[in-house]
């Protein structure tokens, strides 16, 4: 006959399996660890991840979805070698993506966009998007600018966060910086970065059209499909009741 002892060593082992089975069958998904509201961004280090992305998430996977803030290039990194990571938020279709990645249906668009200083430019200074192989152009590390139709190598992107961009326009090392119009808004808004009208525009790119945003899943990922319809059909269900609206305004996008 086992002992008091032994039973409850035995059911806090199988407590402890339970558990481990559990987070086993959790998904994780990433997003920079820049800050990039309002799709995703951390007030604090000890705080939950906030935002677009990471509401839309939890809304779809409730308890089964933990969200995390990585650098960009390895959160793509560990998507694409199963190195637990199963979804990638806020992820922009290009090309080269399209080879390793499966793209759930779009959920917002984001604003090309460009900023730049008032002290070196007294108005505007891009007309056209051609116009932007006339000067330097500055973007964070990692980031999609696909929209600019400049090749890479024009771009320099050696930035890793938005508060080092503005010091190189600060310092004259760039022109103007390019990214999404409500990033640049909602890192002021938090006051993540300190962008004002005194110093600082912000202007759409001319010739560009609104960016869809998706979430991407590695084709090495045994249950990509599987996910990416999950993560479509529930969009299709908060778009239809109205929570994906809801979401959005909650995040300032109306």
């Amino acid at each position: 006959m086992l002992s008091k002892h032994t039973i409850f060593r035995i059911a806090l082992l199988l407590l402890v399996v339970q558990v481990r089975l559990v987070q086993a069958s959790d998904l994780l998904a990433c997003g920079g660890d820049n800050n990039w509201p309002p799709m995703s961004y951390r007030s604090s280090d000890d705080q939950p991840v906030k935002g677009i992305s990471a509401d839309i998430l939890r809304s779809i996977f409730a308890e089964k979805i933990n969200v995390r803030l990585l650098p960009w290039a390895r959160c793509l990194y560990q998507a694409k070698s199963q190195l637990n990571v199963d979804i990638v938020m806020s992820l922009f279709k290009t090309p080269e993506r399209e080879k390793e990645f499966l793209f759930s249906m779009s959920y917002m668009s984001l604003t090309p966009s460009y900023l730049y200083s008032t002290r070196r430019f007294k108005s505007p200074p891009i007309k056209t998007l051609a116009a932007l192989e006339n000067y330097k152009i500055c973007a964070l590390h990692g980031a999609s600018t696909i929209y600019t139709q400049l090749p890479p190598e024009n771009i320099e992107s050696g930035a890793t966060s938005y508060s080092s961009l503005i010091k190189k326009i600060d310092k004259d090392y760039c022109d103007i910086v390019v990214d999404m119009r409500e990033v640049f808004l909602g890192l002021s808004e938090l006051e993540l970065l300190p962008i004002n009208n005194a110093k600082y525009r912000i202007q759409a790119l001319p010739g560009t059209e609104p960016y869809p945003l998706q979430f991407g899943v590695s084709k090495t990922n045994p249950k990509a499909r599987d996910i990416v319809e999950k993560i479509n059909l529930e969009l299709k269900q908060l778009q239809r009741s109205g929570g994906l609206k809801r979401i959005l305004e909650h995040h300032g996008i109306k």
